[in-house]
């Protein structure tokens, strides 16, 4: 028991010392403290609301006179063909996900500017397994939802 806690305390020293950080809380300044996120979908709305408040900010479900805004003008998936086999099915896709965002501060003062953020997966498909491939896309969406609202929040953590 005692080797594996000195393993992975190492570990965790070795992996810290390179600049990796767990996601979690990320600094965002006073001005986005409180936020209204608008949103076309709701699984996407909850995903970033639940970054946000991991960050330490308080989200609202509508805006408010002190509440700053993000604008979530659209998310789109799209899945392009990757990979095929010999018959000419596929047998491979790239599931992607564009958001296109703003973000108004609690002033009405537009603080990023429309910006657009990708996230992709690479994903195999069985068509003798549809509903496992059905399943793994699922959860392909969840993984794009959680990697473009971590971009997010990164993005607004550079806001001045």
């Amino acid at each position: 028991m005692k080797r594996f806690a000195l393993i992975l305390t190492l570990s965790l020293s070795l992996v810290t010392g390179c600049g990796f950080h767990l996601r979690g809380k990320i600094d965002l300044p006073d001005s986005l403290s409180t936020l209204y996120v608008k949103a076309p979908q709701v699984e996407l709305r909850d995903e970033l609301g639940d970054a946000l408040q991991t960050s330490g900010a308080t989200v609202v479900k509508s805006a408010t006179a002190d509440s700053a805004t993000i604008n979530i003008e659209t998310a789109r998936y799209r899945r392009e063909v990757r990979t095929v086999d010999e018959r000419g099915k596929s047998t491979g896709y790239i599931l992607f996900l564009d958001v296109d965002y703003s973000v108004v501060d609690n002033q009405g003062n537009t603080v990023v500017k429309k910006t657009r953020t990708s996230a992709r997966r690479d994903y195999t498909f069985d068509d003798t397994q549809a509903l496992v491939a059905q399943r793994q896309e699922e959860i392909l969406r969840q993984e794009l939802r959680e990697d473009v609202s971590q971009a997010i929040l990164r993005r607004l953590a550079r806001v001045k």
